[in-house]
């Protein structure tokens, strides 16, 4: 396996982090342009506006919000700095992958002062979410599998 030093890491970090925000940031438009209220197989492009969080939790909060957004972003951007020698490159996709999740849904709230939510499952009741929603929860499943499932030897 290839080593990368850690500033090329950093910068993988930063790429991936921006351009993942920025598709998440633009899909919007562009299905609003040219897919609102269409159905799929399994899902409907149907727009809402929402001024809480997941499952529509702190409604009206986007103050708030806001600012834990920040708060997390922070937290991620120096607990990378901090490991960056140490992670994988896998690692650093994942805590792109999250970031720009987290950054995509705050950009939203400070230009538009809510998060537009688009994707709608047909298949079960389940609250709509958009493009960002989907990168922050990948993400942290992901974490959550490697921290618990990592393959490390044991000293005793």
């Amino acid at each position: 396996m290839k080593a990368y030093n850690p500033l090329t890491k950093f910068f993988i970090y930063c790429i991936v982090t921006i351009i993942l925000a920025a598709v998440s940031f633009f899909l919007r438009n562009i299905l609003a342009a040219y897919f609102n209220n269409r159905s799929f197989f399994f899902f409907d492009i149907d727009f809402v506006k929402n001024t809480g969080a997941a499952f529509s939790l702190f409604q009206s909060h986007t103050d708030c919000l806001i600012v834990i957004s920040v708060v997390i972003l922070f937290a991620v951007v120096v607990y990378v700095i901090k490991h960056i020698k140490e992670l994988a490159i896998p690692s650093v996709l994942l805590l792109s992958l999250f970031t720009s999740g987290v950054l995509g849904n705050l950009l939203e709230r400070i230009i538009d002062g809510y998060v537009t939510d688009y994707i709608k499952l047909t298949f079960v009741d389940f609250p709509i979410f958009n493009l960002s929603d989907i990168f922050i929860n990948i993400a942290v499943f992901l974490i959550i599998c490697n921290i618990l499932f990592k393959n490390e030897k044991q000293n005793v």
